[in-house]
């Protein structure tokens, strides 16, 4: 049995597999995001850890498994948000989440050392903005030299929990893809960023993802519910992890994931560092490969934000309970195509690909006393969607040839949501199987590290099944045209004004 864990930016995912892939059981833990000043987002790193605990908890009395049935650990989470520890392994404040966007400043200042085409050519990323994790640490250096100078330790969160579990300080460069800290081609530290904060030394050793990280220290193991000395085997980033979950582990590939983020992932043996679509690139968990990974930030937790916030209140007002997904769904499936002229830009956290704006805001537009709270949930859907085209409209610009795509993540249970991206994309999508492919990418991953399977290659091909696929309906594609086109022109006319009333 394969035990993992995904640290997402509102929730943690804990499952447990069988050695051929079935999904044994899984539990999610949800948390609230600290923001203490617009564009600002922090948690305490605690609330990571015992969310982990507390889902493997629970998965074990569940599931009824023996100590000894669990022959890994393994992981992922989100990237970029940082943890800094001091010499007692205390948090010396707390992390600083990754759509986090108070280090504009930061930006200018990186740029003083470097330009966008040597971060690129160097990192991976297109453009240095207040997304990567060494502007985050800039800023702590600049604004909080107190907590800066006690920080004996720098780590993301996946390495958090690593460490935690194993007592071992140690990172990968997947994961470490998008801090602006490695170079991608040798993934070993870049010396100009690292250097010019000064955190050499409070650095993880990177090492390679599908590795053991360690063993699982005694009293952890014990609180867990399983034996010491299980091993712990070393992950990524949720996205690359997601996609060996879908089997994205070879070109030719093109999977999508709405998550809390929009994240596409396709496989390449060799980047090209185009200046023209400057499309992002990481290294592949198999060594030697990479990943195309061009994502917006704000996606599905648009959705959570509407059902919680807007749609929420009206529920308890009428009904007495909570809106859940199904409510926002059925809601969403009562209005027509182009949702009544309704469009809505859900840059609640700035937007990312491939406008690089964290001044970008969320807007309605076109609201008139016809429009209700349906209409509203079905435009966050196909805004969603045109973020998707848009992406891919770039990925084509660059000679990639796109013919379907592998869908996952939580937006994936919504058939509705697929039908709606494939009509305005003109791509059939295809759902996984295994939902979440996350956790069953760090399954595979440690599958072949203990044993069971001779490569992740062998894995894949034995576990990984597609699903249900989704076709594009022409009438409807022909009819989101108008829609999308309004879509691009309303942030190009509001461009200047979120920077002007920031």
């Amino acid at each position: 049995m394969y035990l993992t864990f995904d640290v997402g930016t509102t929730s943690v995912k804990t499952a447990l597999y069988s050695t051929d892939g079935k999904l044994v059981s899984k539990v999610i833990k949800s948390y609230k995001l600290n923001s203490p000043s617009v564009g600002w987002y922090e948690v305490d790193p605690e609330i990571y850890w015992s969310s982990v605990i507390k889902g493997f908890q629970e998965i074990l009395a569940k599931s009824g498994k023996a100590p000894g049935d669990i022959k890994s650990i393994s992981g992922c989470s989100q990237g970029e948000t940082i943890i800094l520890l001091d010499r007692d392994d205390r948090a010396v404040r707390p992390a600083i989440v990754w759509y986090d966007s108070r280090a504009r400043k930061e930006v200018e200042d990186l740029k003083k050392i470097t330009d966008n085409d040597e971060f690129y050519r160097i990192t991976g990323i297109q453009k240095i903005g207040t997304l990567w994790s060494v502007l985050k640490l800039m800023w702590v250096k600049k604004n909080e030299p107190d907590a800066f100078n006690k920080t004996s330790r720098i780590m993301l969160v996946e390495d958090y929990i690593t460490y935690r579990l194993t007592g071992r300080f140690v990172s990968s460069a997947s994961l470490l893809s998008t801090s602006g800290l490695i170079d991608i081609h040798k993934r070993e530290y870049w010396d100009k960023t690292v250097d010019h904060i000064g955190i050499r030394d409070m650095l993880p050793e990177i090492i390679e993802e599908g590795s053991v990280a360690g063993g699982v220290l005694p009293a952890v193991a014990e609180e867990i519910g399983i034996e010491k000395g299980t091993i712990v085997v070393k992950g990524s980033m949720d996205q690359n992890t997601s996609a060996v979950g879908a089997g994205n582990i070879k070109p030719g590939i093109i999977a999508e994931t709405t998550g809390s983020a929009l994240a596409i992932t396709i496989t390449s043996d060799d980047p090209e560092f185009s200046s023209g679509t400057a499309l992002p690139y990481q290294p592949h968990v198999i060594p030697g490969k990479y990943i195309i990974l061009p994502f917006a930030e704000t996606s599905g937790i648009v959705y959570t934000w509407f059902k919680d916030e807007i749609a929420g209140r009206d529920s308890i007002e009428t009904s007495g309970r909570k809106a859940t997904y199904d409510d926002l769904n059925k809601m969403a499936s009562s209005i027509p195509v182009g949702s009544d002229g309704l469009v809505f830009l859900p840059f609640l956290a700035g937007a990312t690909f491939p406008e690089d704006d964290s001044y970008a805001k969320g807007v309605f537009y076109g609201l008139t006393l016809k429009h209700s709270s349906a209409h509203m949930a079905r435009a966050i859907l196909e805004s969603i969607g045109f973020m998707l085209k848009k992406i891919l409209t770039y990925v084509e610009q660059s000679g990639i040839k796109v013919n379907e795509i592998r869908s996952m993540g939580g937006a994936a249970r919504s058939g509705q949501w697929l039908q709606i991206k494939s009509d305005i994309c003109g791509y059939p999508l295809i759902k996984m199987e295994e939902e979440e492919t996350s956790t069953l990418g760090a399954a595979l991953l440690a599958s072949v590290k203990v044993g069971d399977y001779s490569s992740l290659e062998e894995a894949v091909s034995v576990i990984v099944k597609t699903g249900k696929k989704y076709t594009p309906d022409a009438k409807n594609t022909e009819a989101y045209t108008k829609s999308y086109s309004l879509y691009n022109e309303l942030y190009t006319v509001l461009k200047p004004l979120f920077r002007k009333y920031v």
